[in-house]
């Protein structure tokens, strides 16, 4: 694998953590997270799972991108 490969695996990796981490501090439901990223709930679970390879990095980050330019 090469660097830029290495470097894109993490920076995927670090925003389905992200994903993981809302889910589990309630800010973000299963439902609503899969619905923003165009999947089910059973891929959703795959993905953070690391079972699914095929989610791009930009549609994850544009999710958490958006969620940081909405008011609180």
């Amino acid at each position: 694998m090469s660097d830029i490969d290495a470097g894109a695996v993490r920076a995927k990796a670090e925003y389905v953590m992200k994903i993981g981490m809302l889910l589990k501090a309630g800010e973000l439901s299963n439902a609503e997270a899969a619905q923003k990223l165009g999947l089910s709930q059973a891929d959703l679970d795959e993905v953070l799972l690391g079972q699914r390879r095929d989610v791009t990095m930009a549609k994850i980050s544009g999710h958490l991108n958006q969620r940081q330019d909405e008011p609180r």
